[in-house]
């Protein structure tokens, strides 16, 4: 991830591939036809962004993850139409990438899954609130002048308002989980349908808590 912010990332996004292909390979294929900083060929390929942001909250990186969000998300761009050439409220298809003289300029709007792959990173992830088979499990990764936020989910007939508090300041890690008062080990169990429950989070590191344990039982259990 170290690589993708030091060669792949810009103000618009994280480019496919660099450096781009100027000659034809037919041994690579179809991508080193394509103009250059176009589509496959070093464009800022829109649909696996937030899988980047995925993989900073896997790391423990909200501040990065936070970033690759705000690069790529359209409304951020809305006082660069002149550049952008596409709407301010829809995730495009690809941005042309450095390597072509219109680098900047968004492509295809709206023919792609960028927009529900970005809800995931962004609801998943990024806020951290993931149902799962055995409960609703919330472990935000979130940039660190985050002090809280808050957020309503519905899950199984019920709804969940929760309440994240990062006084101390940390990108990833929960100290405890208060269900309606009281606290809860492990993920959140289902409630009753209906039923409207209060969840306080409060983040922080635990001390002597293995990051590379926690990373590796994350990486075998949840499939993004």
């Amino acid at each position: 991830m170290d690589a993708v912010h030091k060669h792949l990332a810009s103000d618009y996004g994280i480019h496919l591939v660099w450096p781009t292909f100027s000659t034809p390979n037919d041994d690579i294929g179809y991508l080193t036809r394509v103009y250059r900083g176009i589509k496959e060929n070093g464009a800022i390929f829109c649909h696996p962004n937030p899988w980047a942001m995925i993989a900073e909250c896997k790391l423990g990186r909200g501040d990065l993850a936070m970033k690759l969000y705000n690069d790529l998300l359209p409304y951020n761009q809305n006082d660069m139409i002149e550049v952008r050439e596409a709407e301010p409220y829809s995730y495009c298809q690809f941005i042309m990438g450095r390597d072509h003289s219109a680098y900047g300029r968004a492509r295809h709007p709206w023919l792609t899954g960028t927009g529900g792959w970005v809800y995931t990173a962004a609801t998943k992830w990024i806020l951290g609130i993931r149902p799962t088979y055995d409960g609703l499990i919330i472990d935000p990764c979130i940039p660190k002048d985050w002090g809280e936020f808050e957020v309503t989910r519905q899950w199984r007939g019920a709804t969940f308002k929760s309440t994240v508090r990062n006084e101390t300041g940390v990108e990833k890690g929960v100290l405890s989980i208060l269900l309606n008062g009281k606290p809860v080990l492990g993920p959140i169990p289902p409630q009753e349908s209906h039923t409207v429950n209060e969840v306080t989070v409060i983040m922080g590191r635990q001390q002597g808590q293995d990051d590379r344990r926690i990373l590796l039982h994350e990486l075998s259990t949840y499939d993004v």
